[in-house]
């Protein structure tokens, strides 16, 4: 569980994660560490010597969106719990799946609201009712639906006291003997009517006692129950959170802050803790011996000394958030945005939170720290400049253009600066941002008269109106592509138009400038309706994704001479001929150094589909994979190392592929893993190769053992023999040329049966 969190490079054909772990929502303490449920995995804290760790999906998690945990000291397993039911229970390293709740067909919500660890079985609170599990062999015991008539009362939390459970609901208190024969009929439980019919949240024993917080519209109150019966706590805040008890401590947590109490409920100690990136937002809290644990959801998880007023967040890892929506990768350096724009081209409100990873770690710039950031929302473009991979300009929806220098926002155009401003009077909702060969930096802008701008290198701007080709305040706007003729493609989706705008080399003077409108239905099998992406490939041919499959324009260069067709790709099946993604709707398009397309879908998860599209190679789901969701945003490749990185709806994730950019000679070759030794068993991988190169690999004695085609610049081997088996023990030499014959190398690999 550690080792797999600290790999940073990671083996040909394997996933990583990169999500936020800066949200948290739950805590659970362990003899040995502190969990904290994230919104995408678990954030964990050795005790021994502080240090930190995530775990995910990819790490072997059953799926995304973690919303509690809980510590069975009795079992020593670790209950992690999904917004839809899914649970996974770990111990030792390993971790065991229970998906009955997932599985079963319930009508309402089937996430937990709290857990109870009693006489070896886990008890779940759900809305629809009670689950409980046996702790020795992880099965569903028994599930008690809190139904009366047609209604389900939904369960917020539970305790036994005096050999009686007693559960919190959204319609009051209700009681029952432990030893009930008929528990699981509802109508044998007693209501507490002298506790109303309010709705009561949190609860917890301390001291002889059991606490319960009672929800209000003018706040919360704390009443407790004891051998006399329920009364009204002395202890009472507006606001509680979440409560938490050990022998001697009754501890509260609110939105920002925890309060102890001792046995006579007076207050030991208070103390706040401050809003590091947004409003402070308390979720859960943990007692550890005198050290509280607070979840926090905006801000992450905190370690509490409340006598020594000493607070300590912990540093949260990966991106700010998961959101992943727009990417750009240049030069080692990964820019991510977190906005969104909604099926409609409105707004999504994401906090415009901007994230990068360079040099293997996440780097975030907060709009707390910016004040020119102060009232925009929805990052949606990203764009690193090739020639200075320390500026990144980014597009917001709503609040213009701005550059970054790695750290903090340099500079704002809007339209007091550039001609960038939306119809609706917002300082202008970027679609899309690209660089072009001269460095001039391609702005698309939503619901404008000037869909197109383009800042230069000088700094100037110059505005492109498309007026005989957009209706100004009803465009949208996305996508800018520069292919290899430096012709720019632009994306109308939800006209379901494609342009295609060449400058001739001259942005300043608009007279020489030509425009064309690609016709995407004419000569298609498919008649679609709406455009969400284009690429072009290494042949120059350009690739289309629409909302039904893909399109491609094989004869680009004649746009302006004569109206261009986009075609459906067609794939031979067994007995029949059918169009590629006919019943997909495709989001993205990237191609790789092989020229294989990964292809990206709203409802399937990622492609890898062959050079001209008539072969699958890969598809991942969130069921086959660690993929995080089925949705995928963007993807974007480094192309020195072939790393794949997938942005969905649920985080971002990176897939190492196996094809890189094509070097200029063979004076960097590399071979890993070598030696290979005889427990590996993946791939061997030789990269440095020019492009294509057609590779050999013979013994010491010159025989012939395997042959192949670099994939860009990277050759992949299984490690077997034309017959299936692997080599004897040995050296063998790895003889690679360029597509001349004339540039040639070798390549040792030593390798231990």
């Amino acid at each position: 569980m550690l080792l797999s969190s600290l790999m940073a490079q990671i083996p040909v054909g394997t996933f990583r994660d990169h999500l936020s772990f800066y949200s948290c929502k739950s805590v659970a303490v362990t003899p040995e560490y502190v969990y904290a449920a994230c919104n995408s995995g678990l954030l964990y804290v050795d005790k021994s010597d502080n240090s930190t760790g995530t775990f995910s999906k990819v790490d072997g998690l059953s799926g995304t969106a973690l919303t509690r945990i809980h510590y069975d000291a009795a079992s020593q397993y670790l209950a992690v719990a999904y917004d839809d039911g899914n649970l996974d229970f770990i111990r030792d390293d390993r971790i065991t799946n229970v998906s009955d709740i997932k599985d079963k067909s319930i009508t309402s919500s089937k996430k937990v609201n709290g857990f109870l660890s009693y006489d070896g079985l886990l008890y779940l609170a759900y809305p629809f009712g009670i689950v409980s599990v046996d702790m020795a062999t992880l099965l569903i015991r028994d599930t008690w639906y809190t139904r009366i008539g047609n209604t389900h009362i939904k369960v917020n939390s539970l305790q036994v006291f005096n050999d009686e459970f007693v559960i919190n609901t959204d319609a009051g208190i209700y009681v029952t003997s432990v030893t009930n024969p008929a528990i699981a009929d509802f109508n044998t439980w007693q209501k507490v009517d002298e506790m109303g019919d309010a709705a009561f949240t949190v609860s917890c024993l301390f001291s002889g006692r059991v606490y319960v917080v009672k929800g209000g519209e003018t706040g919360d109150t704390l009443y407790y129950k004891d051998s006399g019966g329920w009364h009204l706590s002395d202890i009472q805040e507006d606001d509680i959170r979440a409560l938490a008890a050990n022998d001697s401590i009754l501890t509260l947590c609110g939105w920002s802050f925890v309060k102890n109490f001792d046995r006579n409920e007076r207050q030991i100690c208070e103390t706040w803790w401050e809003g590091t990136y947004l409003w402070q937002n308390g979720k859960d809290v943990a007692l550890d011996g005198q050290t509280v644990w607070v979840a926090d959801e905006t801000n992450g998880l905190h370690k509490i000394l409340c006598e020594l007023w000493s607070i300590e967040r912990i540093p949260g890892k990966g991106p700010y958030a998961n959101t992943a929506y727009a990417m750009d990768y240049a030069d080692g350096v990964l820019a991510m945005v977190p906005g969104m724009v909604s099926v409609t081209w409105g707004n999504g409100w994401i906090y415009p939170n901007f994230s990068y990873f360079t040099n293997e770690k996440w780097h975030n710039i907060y709009q707390k720290d910016n004040p020119s950031l102060a009232d925009v929302y929805d990052l949606t473009a990203v764009a690193i400049n090739p020639n200075n991979t320390s500026e990144i300009f980014v597009g917001t929806f709503g609040g213009g253009l701005r550059k970054y220098d790695r750290s903090r926002v340099t500079a704002v155009y809007d339209r007091s600066n550039s001609p960038l401003r939306s119809n609706d009077s917002l300082q202008g909702r970027i679609g899309g941002l690209a660089f072009d060969a001269n460095n001039n930096l391609w702005v698309s802008c939503c619901y404008s008269n000037v869909p197109i701008a383009v800042l230069q290198p000088n700094g100037n701007w110059q505005a492109l109106t498309l007026s005989s080709y957009t209706t100004g305040n009803n465009t949208a706007v996305s996508q800018i592509m520069v292919d290899s003729r430096n012709y720019k493609w632009i994306v109308i989706p939800r006209d379901n138009k494609l342009l295609v705008y060449d400058d001739n080399r001259t942005i300043s003077n608009p007279n020489d400038d030509r425009i064309a409108s690609v016709n995407l239905n004419a000569m298609a099998n498919i008649e679609t309706s709406s455009v969400n992406c284009v690429a072009e490939d290494r042949d120059g041919e350009i690739w289309i994704g629409c909302n039904l499959g893909i399109k491609v324009i094989y004869n680009p260069a004649t746009v302006f001479k004569s109206t261009l067709y986009a075609q459906n790709v067609l794939i031979k099946q067994i007995n029949y001929v059918q169009n590629l993604f006919e019943f997909e709707e495709v989001t993205c398009i990237t191609v790789d150094d092989a020229n294989r397309k990964w292809v990206g879908t709203t409802k399937s998860g990622v492609f890898l589909i062959s050079e001209n599209g008539d072969k699958q190679l890969l598809h991942f789901t969130e069921d086959n994979s660690p993929l995080l969701s089925n949705k995928i945003h963007n993807i974007t490749i480094d192309r020195m190392t072939g790393e794949v990185f997938i942005a969905t709806s649920n985080g971002l994730v990176s897939y190492m592929g196996t094809a890189t950019a094509g070097r200029e000679d063979y004076s960097e070759v590399t071979v890993f893993p070598n030696p290979v030794r005889e427990t590996y068993h993946g791939v061997i991988t030789v990269r440095g190769l020019m492009d294509h190169s057609f590779c050999k690999i013979a013994d010491a004695a010159g025989n012939l053992v395997w042959q192949g085609y670099a994939n860009g610049g990277e050759l992949t081997w299984d490690g077997k023999d034309f017959y299936g088996k692997r080599p004897a023990t040995g050296v063998y030499f790895v003889f690679a040329s360029d597509r001349t014959g004339k540039k040639r190398n070798v390549a040792k690999i030593l390798f231990v049966k």
